[in-house]
């Protein structure tokens, strides 16, 4: 008897938790909920053209100060899912996910080009937005297919980057000015890029192909460019430092057993 109420009791604890959590929104919102966009500028993105190969393709520019910018280029699309991870640095309140400065442009023309963004007006849309405890996703719904951009900007834990991957496009990553990712020891790219490359601007740029459905994320560490040198430097002075430690005991060692070998010979004497 004692012992189902001891069961009994654990079962309504897990339930009042579960209840608890739902509530609070730790097990997040499974159910699509309106929400309002702040809008933006364009004069705020680099809306350039895609390369010729590539018809679905997101970049995302970092910066120093956690904010991402993020660009997405679609061709015929009705809908369109983005995901914004949850930034765990970061201590809100908040609700809605913390996404803003948004830029639709586009054409329903089917000769619609993304060569010449001046030629593109602005796009009405209705958007609604689920949660979970790993990333926010908000869905875009446009009254016709258009070809386009899609530019919002988020925050982010400073020297890390996700991105989760939902549909087979091309993801391409700008790094902030003066700043490097894909050292081993400070935290390897995964998956590894297809490509990488400098821009006139100095930034790197990495480039990863047909992502999804092979890989489910992208994961970026980046950190100062001098960072890599600084900790090499180090270790080349801890490693003298180490080294000179171990040879001054070991001189004394020595200079102490000539010592007690000096002594004894004098007791035998």
């Amino acid at each position: 008897m004692l012992h189902n109420i001891k069961h009994l009791k654990i079962l309504l604890i897990t339930v009042l938790l579960i209840f608890a959590l739902s509530g609070s929104g730790c097990l997040g919102n499974k159910t699509p909920e309106p929400i309002s966009l702040e809008p933006g500028h364009p004069g705020g993105y680099e809306l350039d053209s895609p390369p010729d190969d590539v018809t679905n393709l997101t970049t995302f520019f970092l910066f120093a100060n956690k904010t991402i910018k993020a660009v997405t280029i679609i061709t015929n699309t009705p809908s369109l899912d983005i995901f914004i991870p949850v930034d765990m640095s970061r201590s809100t309140t908040k609700k809605e996910p913390d996404i803003g400065d948004i830029v639709v442009l586009g054409s329903t023309s089917p000769y619609a080009d993304h060569s010449n963004p001046g030629a593109f007006s602005n796009v009405s849309f209705n958007s609604t937005y689920t949660s979970s405890q790993e990333k926010n996703t908000i869905h875009f719904d446009f009254s016709q297919p258009i070809t386009g951009f899609v530019a919002y900007s988020y925050a982010l834990e400073q020297g890390q980057f996700y991105h989760f991957l939902s549909r087979n496009e091309t993801v391409i990553v700008v790094l902030p000015e003066g700043y490097d990712a894909g050292n081993f020891i400070l935290g390897p790219l995964r998956p590894k890029p297809d490509s990488r490359s400098i821009d006139i601007d100095g930034r790197v740029r990495m480039r990863w192909d047909a992502t999804s459905p092979i890989h489910n994320y992208i994961k970026v560490t980046y950190y100062k460019s001098s960072l890599p040198t600084i900790m090499g430097i180090m270790v080349i002075i801890l490693g003298v430092a180490g080294l000179t430690t171990a040879i001054y005991f070991n001189s004394q060692i020595r200079k102490l057993r000539q010592m007690r070998e000096s002594m004894e010979s004098d007791v035998k004497k």
